[in-house]
């Protein structure tokens, strides 16, 4: 074999030695990425401060993602029924989109408790949660509606309007519009919600969360509804998120 020949087959041997062995690294670091994350029930964050006789929906914040996912559970007041319904929602808090839900069948599942319920399906809510990228955080507080972060000063503020409804002769809550401003910023619009047939006496905003991976905030927004068949009422909550940086008009 002459000299040029031992040297080409030397190189093409190095090279496919590289080539896997860069393959293998890339393949490890891949799975280090890919590290699946452990869920454990999150406590309940108080939202509802109200001291008259109300039923209230049970509000547990899970966590964030690095690119705006926010995970949390309901349980819903029971209003005479008898029944545990539970949900698990993972909502994107860029365009204020769930993504996925995944509810209790009040019928089927009436004998299921919370314990149960998130041993049960552990597997699939771990699956989803992984998929969205959610990391847990514990001991998740809501500020207040006048907050700072990262040098800036901001506060969130709600209006609602009404209208009667004929049959209860009561107004009702027919749109929300939220919006977030700061002095350094300036004023930016979240979102509108139109209701129809919402049976919410009024609104008010609770607090926010903020996330600890992005410049970006939860809001949440509790509604108190009619109760079933009258008083009590029942206080339910919705979440809506912004960033903290863009979207400002001074």
């Amino acid at each position: 074999m002459n000299k040029k020949l031992f040297y080409l087959v030397l190189f093409l041997i190095i090279g496919i030695i590289a080539c896997k062995t860069g393959q293998k690294n890339n393949q490890e670091s891949f799975n280090l990425d890919m590290v699946e994350e452990d869920y454990f029930f999150p406590e309940e964050l108080i939202y509802n401060r109200s001291v008259s006789e109300v039923l209230v929906d049970k509000f547990y914040p899970i966590g964030f993602s690095k690119n705006g996912n926010f995970a949390y559970i309901v349980e819903y007041a029971d209003e005479g029924l008898g029944n545990y319904m539970f949900g698990l929602v993972i909502t994107n808090l860029v365009n204020n989109e769930e993504v996925w839900s995944w509810f209790t069948d009040p019928i089927v599942d009436k004998q299921l408790y919370r314990e149960e319920t998130w041993q049960k399906n552990y597997k699939t809510f771990k699956d989803k949660m992984n998929k969205y990228g959610l990391t847990q955080i514990r001991n998740i507080k809501m500020r207040d509606l006048y907050f700072s972060h990262s040098g800036n000063d901001f506060v969130v503020r709600l209006e609602t309007k009404t209208q009667k409804d004929p049959d209860l002769n009561i107004d009702l809550v027919s749109k929300s519009d939220i919006f977030i401003k700061s002095p350094q910023l300036g004023e930016k619009h979240i979102i509108s919600i139109d209701y129809e047939f919402s049976m919410y006496l009024g609104q008010q905003l609770a607090g926010c969360i903020i996330s600890p991976f992005e410049d970006r905030v939860v809001i949440v927004l509790k509604n108190e509804r009619w109760g079933y068949e009258g008083p009590p009422n029942v206080v339910e909550f919705e979440i809506y998120g912004t960033n903290l940086t863009t979207g400002f008009v001074k």
